[in-house]
C-alpha cells in the first residue's frame, strides 16, 4: 500500500519543530546539541524514523512533540497548537480517571489569610499584598501556612489560573507532588517536584504544552515550600 502523502498543514508542523530543534542547536558543539540520535533514545525509536518526523514524511503525534518539545524547553503550541489541545486534553482525561476518594477528615479547618498572588510560567513572580485578598479555610498543621493566588497556565488542568495554593513551609518535600519555590533572582513557580539532589531540585510543569522540566540549584533558590492544598476561587472567603 502507497504511503499517505501528509497535507501541507500537517508538513508544516513537522517542519516548525525542525526549525525549532535547529534553533535550539545553534551555537552549540555537536557533542551539546540535540542531535537526531539523542531524539531516537529519548523516544525509542530508530534514527530514520525521526529524519521521518521533522523532514514531514511523518505526521507529528501527541508523544513525539512532546518528548521533542520537553528535550528543546519548548511548548508545544509554539509549532503546534493542534498537539498542545490534544495533549491538554489527554492530560485532563487521565487526572480524572486517575482520582480516588480519600479517607474522611475529621480534624477541624483553620483560616489562612491569603499573602499574595503568584504569576505562573516561564518567567514567574509572585506579588506580597500590603492588606490581605480574603482567606480559605482548610486542614493544615502547619502553623505558618499561608496562601497564594496563582495566575497562568502553566500547571493546568491540575491548577487552574485564578486557583489558591496553600503553602506549607514546615512540611517536608515530597516527590512527585506540588512545591512553591522562589528563586534568587525573584522567580517564583509552583511546579511538580521530581526529585532533590546534592546540586539541586528538578522541576515539571503539569501542562505537556509548555515542555518545561527544569533544575534548579540549591544556591539559586531563596525558599521552596510545601504545597498542600489546592482550591477553586469559590473556596475565597471575606477579606479579614
Amino acid at each position: 500500500m502507497k504511503k499517505r502523502e501528509l497535507e501541507e498543514w500537517e508538513k508544516a508542523e513537522c517542519l516548525a519543530l525542525k526549525a525549532a530543534v535547529d534553533a535550539f542547536n545553534e551555537g552549540k558543539p555537536r557533542r551539546d546539541s540535540l542531535t537526531q540520535g539523542k531524539i531516537a533514545d529519548a523516544l525509542g525509536i530508530n534514527q530514520g524514523s525521526v529524519s521521518a518526523y521533522l523532514n514531514g514524511y511523518n505526521a507529528l503525534n501527541a508523544k513525539v512533540a512532546s518528548v521533542i518539545a520537553g528535550l528543546i524547553s519548548r511548548p508545544v503550541d509554539s509549532f503546534s497548537p493542534r498537539l498542545a489541545k490534544e495533549i491538554a486534553q489527554m492530560a485532563r482525561s487521565s487526572l480524572e480517571a486517575n482520582v480516588e476518594p480519600g479517607p474522611p477528615i475529621t480534624s477541624p479547618t483553620r483560616r489562612i489569610a491569603i499573602v499574595g498572588t503568584a504569576q505562573l510560567g516561564t518567567d514567574g513572580y509572585w506579588v506580597g499584598l500590603d492588606n490581605s485578598a480574603g482567606w480559605v479555610e482548610t486542614w493544615s498543621r502547619d502553623e505558618d501556612a499561608y496562601a497564594l493566588r496563582l495566575k497562568g497556565d502553566s500547571m493546568a488542568p491540575a491548577i487552574r489560573s485564578g486557583w489558591v495554593a496553600v503553602c506549607e513551609p514546615n512540611h517536608r518535600l515530597v516527590p512527585g507532588e506540588y512545591v512553591m519555590v522562589t528563586t534568587t533572582d525573584g522567580q517564583s513557580m509552583v511546579k511538580e517536584l521530581l526529585f532533590e539532589s546534592e546540586d539541586g531540585v528538578s522541576l515539571m510543569s503539569v501542562n505537556a504544552a509548555y515542555g518545561e522540566r527544569r533544575t534548579v540549584a540549591w544556591d539559586d533558590i531563596e525558599t521552596i515550600h510545601y504545597v498542600g492544598t489546592i482550591l477553586a476561587p469559590s473556596k475565597v472567603l471575606g477579606r479579614l
